[in-house]
């Protein structure tokens, strides 16, 4: 590797930076080429760099003048125009001998003849190329005077100026627009460096709007927001400065209309998102915390507007509007469904229908579904769908407007007070507000149906109203009634819970509280007027199929006690004394008002008078059983002959002794325990009335049968036109005794197949009439002679001792009073042994008795005394 040259070039250094001096004071620009100067000197002419050796040739080392300053060094290089001959004499040989001068001269001498020789030469070598170039260059110069430069062409520069200037123009298109662009270049480049220094203040309106339209971000772009608007009021300037605007400041109004125009575009970013912010407060459909974050964050942009007004104005319009829609809508689908139900004039069958499958379902696993399909289901669930749609109107609504009430009124949306955000509107108006909506779903329930303050209805009027609510179905019975309504009430009773829950005091809460009460009221009357409507028409449910388990009545009855018990319990339910929002069935009871327990309670008594009424229908003549009846009375497991009008007198006499023994009691004890009462003197009448209605019944059945015995016996003993005085001993009963008794056969038989329980009660009660008429016709006899005493005396005790297990003590003692008339009214004739006379005639009488009773065992067999023949009769 080559050793590095460090030595200093002054003329180099003096030539490159164009100075005069290597210490300058002042700013320079020299051509040291054309200039007369130290570094051009030393450097000119050829061959300089060789001429440091010395010319007089004594020092053989050449000449050493790097120890010399310019001017020194320019004086003694030959080179050099300012060479000076004493300068270099002294610089280089000051110390030289004359001799040594002579030498040097001469060898100077030598070298320049040496030089001239060389160039001549040279001359002579090319003179033949000098001649010619000269003559070629003469001509060439002929040729440019006369032609190229002549005064015309400008001596040959104006095609160069042409060449130029179109030069310059195509340099102009081509160039001027790229220079153009350039400057533009370096303007956006300032502009943009303004841009970088600046990039948060001018990407603001863009960031904005992503944020709002993109990420739903409204916290972060309030912030961005104010950090803009504070760099905007503290530091204007910095926005747009460095490097653009000038001393002058001649730029300023455009920077200030740069700024203007970017905050321009975020004002109207944020008004849209102000405006978005505010239709959010009107959007229903928001939770309670998005609410309130949009009204905290519409707050801090210090509007005019006051959000919280916005949202209490919107949402109070919409929940009033959404709840008069939706109750409206609901009102025509229940008044489609009414018009839907068939309402005809022969809808009793079928009503009677539908009540007696509804009574069949009661108390199975299927109970809910077969009532939910009763008659005016279809019109019950249209009112259950409006009450709950209602309901979940307030229920949704309500509880977070009046939340955010609460917060309002407790302060919290105050945090500008005084400012922009600020109202004149009392925060008292948002209860009057959330009343308004209380009070709307107060009325439209209140208008449906028809309630009004229970309070107006005093304690003397707890009886219903006179009238089937309108709201009910005209179909419906009590059992749809029951359930949908119990429904419906669960409904409202669970909205005024949630809605008083969440806090709502004072006037709502009381009318809340009214309108349940009345409500309970209603639909008490609602109840209680179906359930009198169908007890008056349950006697059409008769089908006249006993029961199973007691024979001697029909399964009405069961269905009957169902239905009451039914019907008094859900009457109890709506009324309070059962949780309706409790589906368990071991809900404990709560006691209920006096003013539904004497509803309840009148409703209970007259439905029992109504049913009784029923069971009356059923016993009378002009009754006439359906075709389907009398074929399933008929094909039972004991036939029966339904369309007799005696059969339906036992069987619903046995149905009155069964209801005044077992059902009615027991109803009652049930319904004292379940309302707190005592009902004794009602108990007391109602027996009373179901007494007389047995007897009645029971005499409308032995009425007819008393009646023909009667005949027969009047008939055997005075229209037969025996002589009783003259009369022979008899040797028979006669036959009308064992007509009177064969037709007591008949009764039994018929009383044993259709209500056996009735049998002693019946056939005592017979035996006693055929004994009063039997003592009636013999004590119109005048006198018995022996053969007429004793014809009387045996067939007395002919029917005595057959019929002996149902001689009731009244008819033993009727009796023996025939005896004792029979024996008063003996005359005995003047003849011989009399006494011996009797007493072989009456030998003769318990004899033919005894062939009698013998005879006929079998025909009265069912007269025979049984074990429990000592029982007490049945009444």
């Amino acid at each position: 590797m080559g050793r590095f040259n460090f030595e200093i070039d002054e003329a180099a250094i003096l030539k490159a930076y164009r100075i005069s001096s290597l210490d300058p004071t002042r700013w320079e620009d020299i051509d040291h080429e054309l200039g007369d100067s130290i570094a051009g000197a030393i450097t000119s002419g050829p061959g300089a760099e060789s001429e440091l050796a010395d010319p007089l040739g004594l020092n053989p080392r050449g000449i050493d003048v790097k120890d010399l300053d310019l001017d020194s060094k320019a004086a003694v290089l030959i080179s050099s125009k300012s060479f000076d001959p004493k300068a270099f004499l002294s610089a280089v040989h000051p110390n030289a001998a004359y001799q040594d001068l002579a030498l040097g001269t001469n060898h100077l001498r030598k070298v320049l003849d040496s030089r001239s020789e060389a160039i001549r030469i040279l001359v002579g070598d090319n003179f033949d190329h000098f001649v010619s170039v000269k003559a070629s260059t003469d001509a060439l110069y002929t040729d440019m005077r006369e032609g190229v430069l002549t005064p015309e062409n400008e001596y040959g520069s104006k095609m160069i100026h042409d060449k130029l200037k179109q030069a310059s123009q195509k340099a102009d298109q081509v160039f001027l627009p790229i220079l153009e662009n350039a400057s533009k270049a370096q303007r956006v480049r300032s502009t943009l460096g303004v841009f970088e220094r600046s990039k948060f203040f001018f990407n603001l309106p863009g960031s904005l709007v992503e944020s709002i339209e993109l990420c739903g971000r409204f916290e972060a772009a309030l912030r961005d927001y104010n950090k803009g608007k504070i760099l905007l009021d503290s530091r204007p300037d910095q926005l747009v400065s460095g490097g653009i605007v000038s001393g002058s400041g001649s730029l300023e109004p455009q920077h200030k209309r740069i700024v203007e125009k970017v905050w321009g575009a975020v004002e109207k970013v944020m008004a849209e998102m102000r405006n978005l912010l505010i239709n959010q407060l009107t959007d229903p459909s928001r939770s309670v915390e998005d609410q309130v974050k949009t009204i905290e964050i519409i707050l801090e942009m210090n509007t005019s507007d006051d959000p919280v007004w916005i949202y209490f104005d919107s949402q109070h319009q919409y929940i009033l509007n959404h709840m008069r829609d939706s109750h409206q809508v609901c009102v025509t689908r229940i008044q489609d469904a009414r018009n839907e139900v068939s309402d005809s004039s022969d809808s009793v069958a079928a009503s009677a229908k539908d009540l007696q499958m509804l009574i069949s379902g009661l108390g199975t696993p299927s109970m809910d579904g077969v009532v939910a399909k009763g008659a005016g289901s279809e019109v019950w669930i249209a009112i259950l769908a409006m009450v709950k749609n209602v309901s979940e109107v307030i229920l949704t609504s309500l509880p977070p407007f009046w939340k955010i009430a609460k917060d309002y009124m407790d302060g919290r949306f105050k945090k500008n007070v005084g400012g922009p955000s600020s109202s004149r509107r009392s925060p008292q108006q948002c209860r009057t507000m959330a009343l308004d909506i209380v009070k709307l779903y107060i009325s439209l329930l209140s208008e449906f149906f028809t309630l009004s303050d229970k309070a107006v209805v005093s304690l003397s009027s707890a009886a219903p109203t006179g009238g089937i609510p309108p709201f009910v179905p005209s179909t419906s019975n009590s059992i749809t009634t029951a359930y949908y309504v119990s429904k419906i009430l669960s409904e409202i009773n669970e909205c005024v819970n949630d809605v008083t829950t969440a806090g709502l005091a004072g006037d709502a809460s009381s009318g809340l509280r009214s309108l349940l009460e009345s409500a309970r009221w209603r639909f008490e009357d609602a109840m209680c007027e179906t359930w009198l409507r169908d007890a008056a028409k349950l006697h059409h449910l008769e089908t006249w199929e006993l029961d199973p388990d007691r024979p001697a009545i029909t399964i009405y009855l069961s269905h009957l006690h169902k239905f009451q018990t039914h019907a008094a319990t859900s009457a109890y339910k709506i009324a309070g004394g059962i949780d309706v929002a409790l589906s368990r069935p071991t809900a404990k009871q709560i006691p209920i008002g006096r003013d539904f327990a004497a509803k309840i309670q009148k409703a209970f008594i007259d439905s029992v008078y109504s049913l009784l009424d029923g069971l009356e229908v059923l016993s009378r003549g002009d009754y006439v059983p359906s075709s389907s009846a009398v074929e399933k009375a008929a094909a039972g497991l004991t036939p029966l002959d339904v369309s007799n009008h005696d059969t339906r007198l036992l069987l619903m006499t046995s149905s009155f002794g069964y209801m005044s023994k077992s059902i009615i009691p027991g109803m009652l004890n049930q319904l004292e325990s379940a309302l707190g009462i005592t009902i004794g003197q009602e108990r007391i009448t109602l027996m009373e009335v179901v007494e007389v209605l047995d007897k009645t019944l029971f005499g409308d059945y032995i009425k007819d049968k008393s009646a023909k015995l009667g005949s027969i016996i009047r008939k055997g003993v005075l229209d037969s036109g025996i002589d009783w005085y003259e009369t022979p001993r008899p040797t028979e009963v006669r036959e009308y005794m064992y007509e009177a008794l064969l037709y007591l056969v008949g009764i039994h038989s018929q009383v044993t197949v259709v209500a056996k329980n009735l049998l002693e009660r019946t056939m005592n009660t017979l035996v006693e009439d055929v004994a009063s008429e039997g003592l009636t016709c013999f004590q119109q006899v005048k006198k018995f002679g022996m053969g007429g005493m004793l014809r009387a005396t045996l067939e007395i005790e002919f029917m005595h001792q057959t019929l002996v297990q149902y001689v009731s003590p009244a008819a033993s003692d009727t009796l023996t009073a025939i005896y004792g008339t029979i024996s008063a009214a003996y005359s005995r004739k003047s003849t011989g042994n009399q006494q011996d006379n009797l007493q072989r005639e009456l030998a003769g009488v318990k004899r033919t008795l005894h062939e009698s009773r013998r005879s006929t065992a079998i025909e009265f067999l069912c007269f025979k005394p049984t074990k429990d023949s000592n029982s007490k009769p049945s009444r």
